[in-house]
């Protein structure tokens, strides 16, 4: 489970740049905080993806 109180990434995972861009929390990923594997798969609406 990844860390509520990330300043980076507030829970999500994913950290959004001030161009727009959208990457993997680091910090999260380095401290063994994410898992790879979801049980279940989220919607692109869940995951903040405007398609």
């Amino acid at each position: 489970m990844v860390d509520q109180n990330c300043p980076k990434c507030r829970g999500t995972g994913r950290v959004r740049e001030a161009d727009g861009s959208i990457h993997t929390c680091f910090d999260c990923l380095q401290k063994g905080e994410m898992d790879q594997h979801d049980k279940r798969t989220k919607s692109a609406e869940e995951l903040g993806i405007k398609l």
